[in-house]
């Protein structure tokens, strides 16, 4: 007995003592930030071989795309509309027996609109109120170092409210609908009572205990969206029994997220989490207990096989079969619905840092060809090279920061007119020569030609390299005078070829703005957003009060550069979408150095 005792107590230390030393030393490897990075790598891996799957029937998401932001395409008009505008979108589908309408807007507070749209938005809805379910959403904001968390609820609580946030996973790519336990580490913070997920509310299910991996359903192309200006083109029993998102689909709104297969609006993902729920597809983690037994058990299992008396070759072919057995398992754990951490149970340290750096050197060269390709043709060759010189994350990420820049817009007047009259290839021509006559003193001013917007250009200067509020501004000033001489010189051609000569106007304006890339990723967009670019917008649009200037900027820029130029001060004036009246100049020339 005392021998067998021996022999058992010999095997304990022999295998079982460095087996546990092992798992011990290795896990929290296992655990890294590194590695719970290639699994979420190897998640959107599994995503885009699968491809996208149908859509569902029942859930459809009414979005607010760019051309319904369009006045000249839509009745709605720009953003933000009215609370009684987008609750006419819910009626509609309700009175056609829409199951339930989601709002993923949140309606923060009273209406800008005043309480008559509040009201207008209670009184349409309160016929369907128990189908009708509001956003509530987290927002945090950073400012000098510090992080704040903010809870904005609905205004009107008398409608059911769900919690439109994803988990995103180490790459900013959303993953999940928070489960139980991470709202709860979320809200905390905040009294009760707390919202619950909005993709469970929509779909009525109950919230998980853990976070439920969302099963998507493909790219933005493979995702039903009615745009809202082509509602009334939809028939009647069309929206019998269905979920109906209500939300924005344009970039230029600012609700995208990077998906595994690229940049999605919030609205679009939240209908493939409300799908995922509705059949019962999506995925599901393991809380750390069961990931650390997994992990421990795997390693045990490993050592213990390849501890095994055996040849060179056969070990190397044990490792070899138990690599091919971690990656099965965790694909086919992946196609049932649960995720593996299968970086821990398939790579080595050696070759989990190989294919990183490999992988890196990688990103970084098509980071290289990216800019290239891209920013030749949009900044002046002086601007790339202090970009190339500088970090580039800034132009290869999807995201935008907050910047400071002066935005310049410039538009044709009376050109819909002409347009209307003239041959589309004569058209195409005379556009592409006025903008070539403007797009120069841009570039030669170091700025940014952001887009071209049928006759009008949008133009940054200070972005994405900041040279001083000072020189940013006098950049801007001296390119709009430019682009008047610019077009005096065109017009001069344009009247001995026997054409009218043209005219346009330019609003001038520096402020804050949200700064970086719009689109998917494989195409991306670097664009400004934010109030300031609407008010530069609104003082092109302000030239036609005063046809003897034609080049207006507002009292911000002139503050910067206020004892270089010739201005005529025109007043205060009340500007559509601003809340305050705004001190408004018009440019005549800068003062003789």
């Amino acid at each position: 007995m005392g021998g067998i005792f021996n022999i058992l107590n010999s095997s304990i230390r022999r295998i079982l003592f460095p087996a546990l030393w092992r798992v011990s030393l290795l896990l929290p490897l296992a655990l890294s930030p590194a590695l719970i990075r290639a699994n979420a790598a190897g998640r959107q891996l599994l995503f885009q071989l699968r491809g996208p799957i149908p859509a569902p029937d029942d859930v459809v998401l009414i979005g607010i795309d760019e051309a319904s932001l369009d006045p000249q395409l839509s009745d709605f008009g720009p953003w933000p509309w009215s609370r009684a505008q987008q609750a006419s979108l819910a009626r509609e589908v309700l009175q056609h027996g829409a199951r339930r309408v989601v709002f993923n807007i949140v309606h923060v507070g009273p209406s800008s609109f005043g309480p008559d749209d509040d009201q207008a938005f209670h009184d349409a809805l309160e016929p369907w109120k128990d189908r009708v379910l509001l956003s509530a959403s987290l927002v945090r904001q950073q400012w000098e170092g510090f992080e704040q968390v903010q809870l904005r609820r609905p205004w009107d609580e008398r409608f059911q409210v769900g919690l439109t946030a994803f988990s995103i996973d180490a790459f900013g790519i959303v993953q999940a609908v928070p489960g139980m336990v991470r709202l709860q580490e979320m809200l905390d913070p905040f009294p009760q009572p707390h919202p619950p997920p909005m993709a469970h509310l929509a779909a009525d299910k109950t919230t998980a205990s853990v976070d439920e991996g969302i099963d998507f359903l493909g790219s933005s192309e493979q995702i039903p969206v009615i745009p809202s200006w082509a509602l009334g083109m939809q028939s009647e029993d069309f929206w019998q029994d269905k979920i109906v998102i209500i939300g924005s689909t344009a970039p230029s709104l600012g609700d995208q997220l990077e998906t595994p297969f690229g940049q999605q609006s919030g609205s679009e993902v939240l209908l493939s989490a409300i799908a995922g729920l509705q059949s019962g597809r999506g995925f599901r983690g393991l809380d750390f207990v069961q990931l650390v037994a997994v992990i421990s058990g795997w390693m045990l299992l490993c050592h213990w096989r390849i501890s095994l008396p055996s040849t060179a070759l056969g070990t190397a072919t044990t490792s070899a079969a138990l690599t091919v057995l971690a990656g099965g398992s965790t694909v086919a754990a992946w196609w049932f619905g649960l995720w593996l951490p299968g970086a821990a149970l398939i790579l080595m340290p050696f070759f989990a840092g190989t294919l990183r750096t490999a992988d890196q050197f990688q990103q970084e060269s098509a980071q290289r060809r990216f800019l290239h390709s891209v920013l030749s043709r949009r900044v002046s060759p002086n601007l790339m090279r202090d970009m190339l010189r500088t970090s580039t994350e800034s132009w290869t990420r999807l995201g935008g920061r907050r910047e400071r820049c002066v935005v310049l817009f410039t538009d044709l007047v009376g050109f819909t007119a002409r347009s209307n009259v003239m041959d589309a290839e004569d058209l195409f021509a005379l556009l592409n020569r006025y903008f070539e006559a403007i797009a120069a003193p841009v570039l030669a001013e170091q700025g940014l030609l952001d887009k071209f917007i049928g006759d009008a250009l949008m133009a940054e200067f200070g972005v994405p390299i900041h040279r001083g509020d000072r020189e940013e501004a006098l950049a801007a000033v001296r390119a709009a005078l430019t682009m008047e001489s610019n077009l005096d010189q065109l017009n001069g051609v344009l009247g001995k070829e026997g054409l009218e000569p043209l005219r346009h106007v330019i609003g001038i304006h520096c402020g804050d703005v949200m700064a970086g890339n719009l689109g998917s990723k494989d195409r991306l967009e670097y664009t400004v957003i934010g109030a300031a670019v609407n008010l530069a917008s609104r003082l092109e649009s302000l030239t036609r009060k005063f046809p003897e200037y034609t080049i207006l900027m507002s009292g911000d820029v002139l503050d910067l550069i206020a004892d270089v130029v010739v201005v005529e001060d025109l007043g205060i004036h009340a500007v559509k979408g601003w809340p305050e009246p705004v001190a408004v100049y018009g440019l005549v020339a800068l003062h003789p150095s």
